[in-house]
């Protein structure tokens, strides 16, 4: 889900708390760090070194494996 603060007005949302720049600004800190950690980085594979941050990211470790399985089968029909 994509949501817009305007940062003219407010930095956070009025009508959802949850909404504003500090979890994306947290987040991408986050898979910079990770990111950085990783020796042999090529920018070529950047995007999917993103995908997988963000993949692990939303997922816990209890149903990962499950959900992998399940973008696997969305994406590559059998």
């Amino acid at each position: 889900m994509h949501s817009v603060v305007n940062h003219s007005l407010h930095f956070v949302d009025p009508q959802d708390e949850d909404i504003h720049t500090q979890n994306i600004e947290n987040m991408w800190m986050r898979a910079k760090c990770k990111l950085k950690r990783q020796f042999g980085t090529s920018r070529e594979l950047f995007p999917s070194y993103l995908h997988e941050f963000i993949f692990r990211n939303a997922c816990d470790s209890e149903t990962m494996f499950t959900e992998f399985l399940a973008a696997l089968a969305a994406n590559y029909n059998i």
